[in-house]
């Protein structure tokens, strides 16, 4: 059994992880895009080459170096501002393979040399490489059939304005494009293949990821009443020591035992002693804010951690406490049956220690149960002024 405050624990973390993770995942994302710009930079060097031989004319240089900027501050762009999560793939992997094709086509409509344009051609493939590790089998082929609608669209736009360039390498041409199919669906398939492996993997990451969340859990939570065991309250009781020497922000703590409970025990049996302190545990922690820490401190005694509030809001917490658990009913064990409880609260001091704080308010507990039960004591009323008195209806005997 978890509790609410467990739960919200967890949804807490797992809001935070994903909050971590999704600026991690941005980062490699600008990352992959430098990769993908350097990428570009070699293949201008290609383009500065082909002029350099006279193949090409000097704008197409500079178009293509435009078109790369513009590309890749396009997509920096959607990274940045976080555009991108709003895609189905936030990586914009197929978008990225598609665009990413245009400054080569564009050079090559400048080519008349079938071989040189095969070059970039093959230039072309490069960002197909890294589908591999993103694309599913029918994502890629989808992002294939583009790459082959751009090729043909290329093809068909030198035939209409310059077909002498196509009239003595036209089966060149042909084969060029049957081997450029063939490629991309192989590499579709391998690709799907190795997605299909990353996929599988990352569920079984998940899977284990929630499994050792799960043992966390288990390993912070009481098993019988559902709260935060005493190992949870000390890791608690240390973070909030740690921030009060950063911060200097109060916290007090407040230990709660239940009165009666070894009567109750020996009346009723076990399992209604075990219904009371799942009840009671239970109760409490449905009243607390996000930041406040419940666990069951030992036996009947429960330990409730209050960070940002000083002595005298603990104790007014600590009233609602104790008034909403003398209201429970156990008609179930018994007609009328009412539990009381009585606590104790301390505020921490600078340079004590944790043991020093629970020390006093566990003083402060053993005033309250010696002035009758069913009433608070705070710490700086240990000389003696008791509280006021609710009468509890279980038998009036020693603890």
């Amino acid at each position: 059994m978890i509790s609410d405050q467990a739960k919200q624990a967890r949804e807490n973390n797992n809001t935070i992880e994903r909050t971590d993770s999704s600026a991690t995942d941005q980062k490699l994302r600008k990352r992959r895009l430098g990769m993908s710009f350097i990428s570009y930079q070699v293949t201008l060097t290609i383009v500065v080459l082909c002029w350099y031989f006279g193949m090409v004319p000097l704008r197409v240089v500079f178009e293509f170096l435009a078109f790369s900027l513009l590309i890749n501050a396009g997509f920096f762009l959607l990274i940045h501002f976080n555009l991108n999560l709003r895609f189905k793939d936030p990586a914009m992997t197929g978008l990225q393979m598609v665009i990413s094709l245009l400054p080569p086509i564009w050079v090559m409509y400048f080519l008349e040399d079938g071989q040189a344009r095969a070059v970039f051609l093959l230039i072309a493939m490069v960002p197909a490489l890294y589908g591999i590790l993103a694309l599913r089998t029918r994502e890629f082929l989808l992002v294939g059939l583009w790459f082959f609608l751009l090729y043909g669209a290329l093809m068909s736009a030198i035939w209409i304005t310059k077909p002498e360039v196509l009239m003595g390498s036209r089966s060149v041409e042909v084969i060029q494009m049957l081997g450029f199919m063939l490629v991309m669906g192989q590499i579709a398939m391998i690709g799907g293949f190795i997605s299909g492996l990353r996929g599988k993997l990352r569920e079984r990451n998940q899977e284990l990821q929630d499994a050792m969340q799960r043992i966390r859990e288990l390993v912070n939570i009481d098993e019988l009443t559902g709260v935060f065991n005493r190992r949870r309250l000390f890791e608690v009781l240390s973070e909030e020591s740690n921030r009060y020497s950063r911060t200097q922000g109060p916290f007090s703590i407040c230990i709660l035992d239940i009165d009666y409970f070894k009567q109750v025990n020996d009346t009723y049996g076990h399992q209604a002693g075990d219904n009371i302190l799942r009840t009671v545990a239970q109760t409490v922690n449905h009243n607390l804010r996000q930041i406040d820490c419940f666990g069951r401190y030992g036996g009947e005694e429960f330990l409730l951690v209050l960070p940002q509030t000083p002595l005298d809001g603990a104790c007014i917490k600590a009233d609602r406490v104790r008034q909403n658990i003398h209201g429970l009913p156990f008609d179930h064990i018994k007609d009328g049956l009412r539990v009381s409880v009585s606590l104790g609260v301390a505020q921490y001091r600078e340079g004590e220690t944790i043991e020093d704080t629970i020390a006093r308010a566990d003083e402060a507990l053993y005033v309250a149960k010696q002035q009758g039960r069913n009433r608070i004591v705070s710490e700086d009323q240990l000389p003696g002024t008791p509280t006021q008195e609710v009468t509890s209806n279980l038998p009036q005997s020693s603890h």
